[in-house]
């Protein structure tokens, strides 16, 4: 049998609904009622939850084990099955090799530690959901809760002592040079620009807010037309969560990933923001006051809301015409790029917790993350490398 996760828009309010469907295109009683339970939570979260469970179905369907029934009976799932899942657990959609043979090929077959205890914290609360639903219908002298206990605790224990592969890939920035030749291809006065002349100071202004502000795509994608404010010493961005779902004609809505915050952005930023505005935005015509009140705009005839695919055009746009530079890009790059200028930011000793909170505040990042260390590998490499340089400066060699 076949899964299908759905994003469907719900007419009444707006709102998106995460809906599982088998191959008749029935929606499972079991997986969607769990998923109800976290209606509260972003469209995003709810999906993820929704293809951690689909796994587990698949996996038993694949040995012939009937999942609900067992649970519902008491048998549960025995050792070697746990095992099992385990490992099935731990291959990527598209992994190339069941069997990896070197350090390389398991980073592209197998996911990462953090994507595993993730994938495997959903599916154990989703198993010890479904014997609590099961365990309702039982009487309170049945040892069924005993055994239920017991099982999710052998089960939590086998996935956790699995893991993901433990040396990830490391997510790099962009070099200098590679920043200095994006700036450039998105110039609106280049002539060799690659993109429309309509839609030229909108690319622009995305990438530069990618890489100057360090903003996340859904936060970008979300932004109102009224999201910037002045203040007296810079100029801030307004980053909500999409509350207007009801106007939002996109069938992926964007997600907002922490509460509304604000980010600082240099006066350029600004300015094109300004100038984005009144110039293209303001030409699409008096139809851009009925679009759903969003800052960036598709390019199509009829303007809509930008969306996550006019953000990977633009990406997709700049590996062919400069595959040298962007072969592999992806907007997630830049994030990383604008972690690694801010630690080698002179005006910031990256070696203090003011750097971290400064860090933390403008990523969206709690105020206790350690997420930053993941952000700015290159700009590591790089202090490393002039650290170096100074140790050896003290010798003749």
């Amino acid at each position: 049998m076949t899964y299908s996760v759905r994003l469907i828009r719900v007419e009444a309010h707006g709102d998106r609904e995460v809906l599982v469907t088998d191959h008749d295109g029935m929606p499972p009683i079991a997986i969607n009622m769990y998923l109800a339970r976290f209606r509260a939570r972003s469209h995003s979260y709810r999906r993820a939850v929704a293809h951690a469970v689909v796994k587990v179905h698949l996996w038993a369907e694949s040995l012939n084990i009937d999942l609900l029934e067992r649970i519902k009976s008491g048998e549960f799932l025995h050792f070697l099955e746990i095992e099992s899942f385990a490992e099935y657990l731990r291959y990527r959609i598209d992994a190339p090799t069941l069997a990896p043979q070197s350090i390389e090929v398991a980073q592209s077959s197998f996911v990462c530690r953090n994507t595993f205890k993730t994938r495997a914290s959903q599916v154990t609360a989703y198993l010890e959901f479904i014997g609590q639903v099961f365990a309702g219908k039982r009487k309170s002298s049945d040892p069924y809760n005993v055994h239920l206990a017991n099982f999710i605790s052998a089960f939590r224990k086998t996935l956790y002592e699995g893991g993901g592969v433990k040396h990830e890939k490391a997510r790099y920035g962009l070099t200098d040079d590679a920043v200095q030749k994006l700036l450039w291809w998105v110039d609106p006065s280049n002539p060799l620009n690659p993109f429309q002349e309509r839609v030229r100071i909108r690319n622009q202004l995305v990438i530069w807010m990618f890489l100057f502000s360090g903003i996340r795509q859904g936060e970008l994608l979300s932004l109102r037309p009224d999201a910037l404010v002045k203040t007296p010493y810079s100029h801030l961005l307004r980053v909500t969560q999409n509350s207007t779902l009801d106007q939002d004609p996109r069938a992926n809505p964007p997600d907002v990933k922490t509460f509304s915050r604000v980010i600082p952005v240099p006066k350029e930023i600004a300015e094109c923001i300004d100038i984005y505005i009144q110039t293209e935005r303001k030409q699409r015509g008096r139809i851009t006051g009925k679009v759903a009140p969003y800052l960036f705009l598709n390019s199509a005839l009829v303007p809509r809301p930008m969306t996550y695919r006019c953000v990977y055009h633009i990406f997709e746009r700049l590996k062919k015409v400069d595959p040298t530079h962007f072969g592999t890009i992806q907007p997630y790059q830049l994030r990383h790029t604008f972690n690694d200028l801010l630690a080698l930011d002179p005006s910031l000793d990256h070696k203090t917790d003011e750097f971290k909170n400064v860090q933390r505040d403008v990523c969206g990042w709690s105020s206790n993350s350690e997420q930053g260390i993941n952000y700015t590998k290159r700009s590591r490499e790089i202090l490393a490398a002039r650290a170096l340089q100074n140790i050896i400066s003290q010798f003749k060699l």
